[in-house]
């Protein structure tokens, strides 16, 4: 039997610059080259089928094409490591005023890893922050306990007086 995987609502941010040395697949030069991000690629089929993928606008022509697009999503993405899914992605190419779009090629954004790093990230982060604070703790006693000192003192010098 095979137990369930734990999911978790994640909130994804990512801003698209663009693309760079693309290569047409046929005869023609490659247009205004545009990018699919397959989100159903990341859930499991039940989940997938309430999602829609993410398209970019086909913008400025040519093979290095510059998106500069903000893609905002959020996902139940699986919590442990060994099951963190890819993203897959497809590069398109907008011919003919968009009547054809033929695929120019695939890669995978490995959001598990980019997990995992943003993960470690906020945990060294968060450690530095307690850092800091026993620091700013020990200094603050330490003062408290200096201020004391030297009423003390004031104190016995006074009675000796």
């Amino acid at each position: 039997m095979v137990g369930a995987v734990l999911m978790k609502e994640y909130g994804v941010s990512m801003n698209i610059l663009g693309l760079r040395g693309l290569m047409s697949p046929g005869l023609l030069p490659i247009k205004k080259a545009f990018l699919n991000f397959n989100l159903k690629s990341m859930v499991p089929p039940q989940i997938g089928d309430s999602l829609e993928n993410i398209k970019t606008e086909p913008k400025m022509a040519g093979s290095d094409p510059t998106l500069n697009t903000l893609i905002e999503f959020n996902l139940p993405l699986p919590v442990d490591e060994l099951f963190t899914p890819r993203m897959a992605c497809t590069v398109f190419d907008s011919i003919a005023m968009g009547l054809k779009q033929p695929i120019v090629g695939n890669f995978v954004v490995d959001v598990g890893k980019l997990m995992k790093a943003l993960k470690k990230e906020r945990e060294d982060e968060t450690a530095d922050l307690q850092d800091v604070v026993t620091k700013i703790k020990k200094y603050v006693m330490g003062e408290a306990v200096a201020v004391s000192m030297r009423s003390r003192m004031k104190a016995n010098m006074a009675e000796m007086t």
